[in-house]
């Protein structure tokens, strides 16, 4: 590991300058989704369970229009390496006509659907009626969210990565500040709980929105500024080019979520109690994966960069490079969660039970963390950032939904096995991705350029 870093200190420093904005606005949107769990686990196990379920929905919303976006960040990224600024701004049309198009349908979905959303994972009353409050509340967010998200997109395409940052900072300290208003009742507010939450998080993120555009199109004047008739200039072609990349990605990410909340379902079948465990685990896992999610990203938009300046005799080497600094992440930041994890349920209101499943089900968490990042990168990264996104769903959703879903289902369903032992069962598509990737990765087949004429 020192002689590793020892060697490649220089190309290290260089993805980190990239990374390391991206790692801190992560951590800042995960730091938000803490603050409401911190918050809101104050008030009992009920409300944590509630706005756990209500989060998978957001999650499926999240990756969808997601997965929009990073196909477009897949086109920014080449077409920056190229300089092509007009084509940038096409792409962010595209972008935003896209995954703002599914804001509003799951928007709608969340208000008219939000009892069966809530059904599908409790039939505790109190618990869907904590939820279904949350979810009607939050919806107007999803679309600040996605517009934040199609601008962040484009300024770390293009190397501006401090500006996403700064706008979730942004929206990180409204968040808290309005949480402890709204959800406590303060300033003469009656307290508002869950639905305190909601709102204190939709508020937040119009606040982080709305510094990305006025700083790039008001104090900055920055390149990814286009004006209206710029970014909406695409047409049926580029559209169709967009879509071949961008819908198996969309695709992926979506089987992914569905993926994710079928393992909430599984987990919601042991009990409130494993429900609430795993909505702990989730929050503070998510939080420690965007470390290898912030790499991975950073490699794509590299790698993307390389491959669209031709310079294709430095893309392996770059893959390689970071896919062993992500192994070398994973095992560091393994260490500090497994020896932390007991920490954790302090600041949670929770029984002795529920106590002893965070801390186990958090070691295994760290245990597994090292080839977690290697799939993270090499999938998120090296896979898609080269151009290769088929390769990358199929390698995903093999572990997910043939070998994580089954083997979880299995082991609630017919061994009656606790929710660490669930977990851990899940935790074997990490070892599939590995073997899937690493022959990939060492051919060389998964780079393509996608904006040659």
């Amino acid at each position: 590991m020192p002689t590793f870093l020892e060697k490649n200190k220089v190309f290290i420093k260089n993805l980190l300058i990239l990374a390391v904005p991206i790692i801190l606005q992560n951590l800042i949107g995960a730091s938000v989704n803490l603050l409401d769990n911190i918050m809101i686990g104050s008030l009992g196990e009920n409300e944590i369970a509630a706005t756990g379920i209500a989060n998978q929905y957001y999650m499926v919303f999240f990756n969808t229009a997601n997965g929009f976006i990073m196909g477009a960040g897949i086109f920014m990224s080449q077409y920056w390496g190229k300089r092509d600024i007009k084509s940038i701004h096409k792409f962010i049309g595209i972008s935003l006509v896209f995954s703002t198009g599914m804001a509003i349908l799951f928007a709608i979905g969340a208000v008219v659907f939000s009892d069966n959303i809530m059904h599908l994972f409790t039939k505790d009353s109190v618990v869907t009626a904590l939820g279904r409050d949350y979810l009607v509340t939050v919806t107007l967010s999803y679309i600040f969210t996605t517009i934040s998200l199609s601008f962040g997109m484009a300024l770390r395409s293009v190397g501006f990565t401090k500006i996403p940052m700064y706008g979730s900072l942004i929206g990180l300290v409204f968040n808290g500040i309005l949480n402890y208003i709204f959800i406590f009742g303060k300033l003469g507010i009656s307290p508002l709980g869950v639905t305190g939450a909601a709102l204190g998080t939709t508020v937040a993120r119009f606040m982080e929105m709305s510094f990305i555009l006025v700083t790039i199109y008001i104090v900055q004047k920055n390149m990814v500024a286009g004006k209206i008739r710029e970014i909406m200039s695409f047409n049926l072609s580029l559209i169709k080019r967009f879509l071949i990349t961008a819908t198996p990605v969309v695709f992926n990410d979506i089987m992914w979520t569905v993926g994710f909340t079928t393992y909430f379902v599984i987990y919601s079948r042991l009990g409130t109690n494993a429900t609430a465990t795993m909505q702990i685990c989730s929050t503070v896992n998510n939080a420690f994966n965007i470390f290898g999610i912030g790499i991975a990203v950073a490699a794509s938009i590299l790698i993307g960069n390389q491959i669209g300046a031709d310079e294709i005799d430095k893309v392996k080497e770059s893959a390689m490079k970071i896919s062993i600094f992500g192994i070398v992440l994973g095992v560091v930041i393994g260490i500090f969660f497994f020896i932390t994890a007991p920490y954790v349920t302090l600041i949670f209101k929770i029984t002795e039970k529920t106590k002893r499943h965070v801390i186990q089900v958090l070691r295994v968490m760290s245990v597994v963390l090292p080839l977690r990042f290697y799939g993270i990168v090499q999938i998120i990264g090296v896979l898609r950032g080269g151009g290769d996104v088929m390769y990358a769903i199929g390698t995903e959703l093999i572990g997910v939904w043939c070998i994580g879903v089954p083997l979880s289902y299995l082991g609630v369903e017919y061994f009656n096995v606790s929710i660490t032992i669930v977990y851990a069962l899940t935790c074997l598509e990490e070892v599939f991705k590995v073997i899937a990737t690493t022959p990939r990765l060492l051919s060389g087949k998964w780079i393509k350029s996608l904006v040659k004429e």
